[in-house]
């Protein structure tokens, strides 16, 4: 039987959230940690992506219309 117990680790140990039974067997996974961000700068970073994709598919849309161009 296969249970999730998540916790932290507090001064290089782990502290669960949950107490484990005496003779657990235990696998350690890391989770990514994301670094907290601020609004404002979610808000450009979110910005930034919406440019990206447009610039995308304004490429795509150039690159078509050179193609159709150069078979005249």
């Amino acid at each position: 039987m296969s249970s999730i117990i998540t916790g932290v680790v507090t001064n290089g140990v782990i502290v669960t959230n949950s107490p484990l039974p005496e003779g657990a067997r235990v696998e350690i996974h890391l989770q990514p940690v994301r670094p907290a961000v601020t609004p404002d700068l979610q808000e450009e970073f979110d910005g930034w992506e919406r440019a990206g994709a447009g610039t995308i598919e304004m490429v795509e849309r150039l690159a078509e219309e050179m193609e159709a161009n150069e078979k005249r």
